[in-house]
Parts: structure tokens; sequence; C-alpha cells
């Protein structure tokens, strides 16, 4: 999709007076812009982006960039390894220190002098800013939504939009959680509604919020989403947000279905007491199958996520998830993917400092683990299924990554 971190944080930037040049390294790799540039920042959003702005960085330092600074949830988890490869990581959101990465680039300050951002030489952790100067994300330094092939959905073209970053909740697997620890930040309503407005603009009239849980709040995104259906409706909608929560806020729900909710995007993970506790889910089995007939009453679609190979499921409850999914009404609407998922240990996962993991081994392979399963036809199982998925090209680690 296109970049809205990225488009977010060069919006901040140009507020702050910068001109800036925006280029989606993933989306369309050979667009390298090249250039000294005084401060290039490298968005590293998601575990697959660590190694690549690894890669950018030292690309962009033998352009000539003066200053390379990388930033995001898996660049904070790795902030000592990129740090050696980089200027620094900013261990905040950079809409919270536009001027002084603007200082930066002008060589008014160094990156060691600025807060927020680990050096090489860093000891302490810095403490994140409590204000951010947010600004409409800068999507005209990005190709248009119509060149990416994800914003394109059944329900039209597809703008992603963001009311909130970090999370409430302690899901012990997630990046989310290892990051921001339960922090929600709330991002200005006024920002959202016209981010929303320039993607109309662009042909948009499906928008995702792509927050990790929609339900930070209970009413900052709900606002946001009537905000957009009132100046831009008709409009459709989707989100993301726990199993917990589809049975917590019902009304609301209702209320979002009727604004144009179409799509409602949530962790599962595995339908197993146990692996629910593991994971911290905050809902049981039982909890889980209230919650999928709360969503067919209601109106919208629910599209679970798994993980489905862990070191704590064994080989029949894999077998069984098929009855399950069938039984529940909900084959239809999982993503093949799920039947090949595996647990990401990646570094700075809470469950590397929990005794769940006792006595699994694991193996050190620089940004994550590898782990074992005590049942070795559970790898087999995993290994058949991933290179299934791999052939038809779908083959991902962990649908949480």
């Amino acid at each position: 999709m296109q970049p809205v971190l990225a488009a977010s944080a060069a919006g901040s930037l140009r507020g702050a007076g910068a001109e800036v040049t925006g280029w989606d390294a993933g989306g369309f790799p050979l667009d390298f812009p090249g250039g000294g540039f005084d401060l290039v920042l490298i968005s590293i959003p998601s575990f697959e982006g660590i190694e690549a702005g690894a890669h950018l960085a030292a690309r962009f330092k033998a352009a000539g960039a003066r200053r390379v600074l990388a930033f995001g949830q898996y660049a904070w988890l790795n902030a000592a390894a990129l740090s050696a490869v980089t200027d620094g990581v900013i261990v905040d959101e950079p809409e919270g220190m536009a001027a002084d990465l603007v200082a930066c680039a002008r060589g008014e300050v160094t990156p060691g002098e600025l807060g927020g951002v680990i050096t090489g030489g860093s000891r302490v952790r810095p403490k994140r800013h409590a204000a951010r100067q947010w600004q409409v994300p800068a999507r005209d330094l990005f190709p248009p939504l119509t060149d990416y092939p994800a914003h394109t959905t059944k329900f039209g073209l597809m703008g992603n939009i963001e009311a909130t970053r970090g999370c409430h909740h302690r899901c012990s697997y997630c990046a989310v959680y290892a990051s921001y620890g339960v922090t929600a930040i709330p991002i200005d309503p006024d920002v959202i509604l016209a981010d929303a407005t320039q993607l109309a603009a662009q042909g948009a009239g499906h928008f995702v919020f792509v927050d990790a849980e929609f339900f930070n709040t209970r009413r900052h995104a709900l606002t946001a989403m009537e905000a957009v259906a009132e100046r831009l409706g008709p409009v459709t909608f989707e989100i993301t947000t726990r199993f917990d929560h589809i049975l917590e806020f019902e009304a609301e729900l209702g209320r979002m279905t009727e604004l144009g909710l179409r799509v409602v995007t949530s962790a599962l993970e595995f339908p197993s007491d146990k692996l629910l506790r593991i994971f911290d889910k905050g809902i049981d089995v039982p909890g889980i199958k209230q919650a999928i007939r709360v969503a067919q009453a209601t109106g919208f679609e629910l599209r679970p996520s798994f993980i489905t190979f862990t070191p704590w499921v064994g080989l029949e409850e894999i077998r069984a998830l098929e009855s399950f999914l069938e039984e529940t009404g909900i084959a239809a609407s999982v993503d093949p993917t799920a039947r090949q998922t595996r647990l990401l240990l990646y570094k700075g996962s809470p469950l590397l400092g929990s005794g769940w993991l006792d006595g699994v081994e694991l193996i050190d392979r620089g940004f994550h683990y590898d782990w074992t399963h005590p049942d070795p036809a559970v790898d087999e199982l995993w290994a058949e299924r991933h290179q299934q998925a791999v052939e038809a090209g779908a083959g991902r680690c962990c649908v949480r990554c």
C-alpha cells in the first residue's frame, strides 16, 4: 500500500520548512532518487524491512547522503544493530520532532544531540515526545493509489488512513506492544479528515483504518469515521480490532455498519484456550464463537487472521482447524495464508522473556529466532504447507509481522 507512515513524516517535515522528496523503495525499487541529501529518513514499520532498511542506509551513504536515520517500530526494536549502520534510530514519532530533524538536516545539531534518537554511542534510551505536530500526509510525494494493486478492492479504490498509533493491549507476540508498550497515540481528527479527503480526490471510496487497534479509545477513531462518512459519503470502511472488542463494542459496530463498515480484520490466532492465554488475547474459545455470531448478526464481513504454527499447538489440533472454520461459518473468509503462518520470534518479542519458551529450541538468525516444535511432524507439515504457499506466491512467516 501507499506508505502512510512515510507520507505522514514527510508532511510534518514539510510543515517545518524542509524540502522533501519521497520514495517507496518497497513498491518501486527502481526509482532510487540518488543525490546528496542533507537528511534521509528510512521507514521500517515491518519485519521484512529491517535488512532492506540497513541496505538502503548504505546505499544512500554511498550516494552522498550526509545523515541517515531509521524510524518505525522495527527500527526501534533493532536500534542497536541499525544504529551501527546509520547515523541513528528515531525511537519516537518523527511528527513529534520535525523541527529538530530539520535543524539536523541543516547541520545545526548532530543526530546524537537530538532527543528521541539513539546513535551508536547512545547508552540511555531517550524518552518520547509528549506533543506531536501532525500535518496532512504528503501523499503527493508517492505514486498515486491506482499504481498500487493492493488499493484495488471489491469495494472500489481503497485509501489507507490512521486514527491512532500504538495499542493499549498486551498481546505477547505483537511488535506493536513490544515497541509502544500499552501506549496509544491519537492523531489530530482534522488531519485524518483532510487525509481522507485528499485520497477521495484520487478516487478512493473505501477507507481502511490501518490502526493496530481501532478501539484504542471508545470514541476517537469512531468520531473520525463519522466525520469521513459525513464529508465524503457514501463511502465504505474496514478496520482491525480484537475479538473481545467485537463483544464489548457491539452497539458501536452496529452504528459503524450504518456508516459503511464492511470488513473487520481480527486476530483469532488459533482456537485454543491455552494459546489465547499465552498470547494474552483477553478471550477464550467460547468467547470467540460468540464474537463470530455477533459479527454475522451485525452484518459486516469478519476476516480472522491466524498464527497456525506455534510451539504450543499439536498436530491433531492443527488438522482440526478446518472443522472449526466450517462449524463457525468463517471458512470462506479465511486467507489461504492462514494455513501456513508460523509464529515469528523477532528480536525484542515479549515472548522471549517469558517462561512459555522454556524447553523450546531456539536458533539465532540475526534479527529473529527460529524455533522447533517438540513434535517433528508439526514442523514437517509446516514446511509442506509453506512450500505450497511460496509456489503460489503467498508465503509469509506470520500475518502479524
